[in-house]
């Protein structure tokens, strides 16, 4: 009776072993999933777009997911057109440098969209051109999108480095007290709101002196970055542009 009770003890650990390494390398592969979770991106590339800035934020994704930079991974597309169909599907809409005015004039670039989008939980990154057409109004020439409606934007003319420094809120992004980055023309954006300022310019030699360079903001259930300077220019900062993806998507 003893031994065959001893027989029974022993089965039953044996089965709970088995069943806690189950549980243990299910979880393992639930934590590798969620590590290595995908975030879609669509990237216009349309009228009014700067090509190099296209190439530049594809490549930046390019080594994110070649060197580990995140250790979520990265799938883009391209798309002449912004409307319903295009964005389905995906976490982040980038709009890259360009022509703010062509953005906004083109019947082929949905901004009710872009704005439904954004509030139903998704993501948009506007880099140059794209913070302009994002923005409020651009003062002095022409009303944008409205998807961040407390940033307004002025239009500086610059090409060139210029040195930004990071906010303790924009610690999130990258952290570092002044970065060096490109600008082409990009905005100089200020607010009422200084709670979701990433980044201001720190250069004393121009007119963007005192304005933000980064502003981050949640609009309805989504993220909306505006960044008037350029990671995905020479010099590029893969790691910059992943991380403001990233916080796009609701991964940090």
């Amino acid at each position: 009776m003893v031994k065959r009770k001893i027989i029974i003890l022993g089965t039953f650990l044996i089965l709970l072993i088995v069943i806690l390494n189950i549980s243990n390398l299910m979880a393992s592969n639930s934590s590798d999933k969620n590590d290595n979770s995908t975030v879609k991106v669509m990237i216009y590339d349309g009228d009014g777009v700067m090509d190099s800035s296209v190439e530049g934020i594809e490549d930046c994704l390019n080594d994110s997911n070649n060197q580990n930079i995140s250790q979520h991974k990265f799938e883009y597309s391209t798309t002449d057109t912004i409307d319903k169909n295009t964005l389905n599907g995906y976490d982040v809409l980038i709009m890259p440098g360009g022509d703010a005015s062509t953005y906004i004039e083109n019947d082929d670039i949905n901004g009710s969209i872009i704005k439904q989008f954004v509030q139903n939980g998704n993501g948009y990154m506007g880099i140059c051109a794209g913070a302009y057409a994002a923005s409020n109004s651009v003062d002095g020439y022409y009303s944008g999108w409205g998807i961040t409606p407390d940033v307004n934007t002025i239009n500086e003319n610059y090409t060139g480095l210029l040195s930004i420094s990071t906010t303790s809120y924009g610690n999130k992004l990258i952290n570092g007290s002044l970065i060096y980055i490109h600008m082409e023309n990009g905005p100089a954006m200020y607010t009422n709101n200084s709670q979701i300022v990433m980044a201001n310019f720190a250069d004393n030699n121009t007119g963007y002196q005192n304005f933000a360079a980064i502003i981050a903001e949640t609009v309805g259930s989504g993220r909306v970055i505006l960044s008037g300077p350029h990671p995905e220019l020479y010099p590029e900062n893969p790691r910059l542009l992943t991380n403001m993806v990233l916080w796009c998507s609701n991964k940090i």
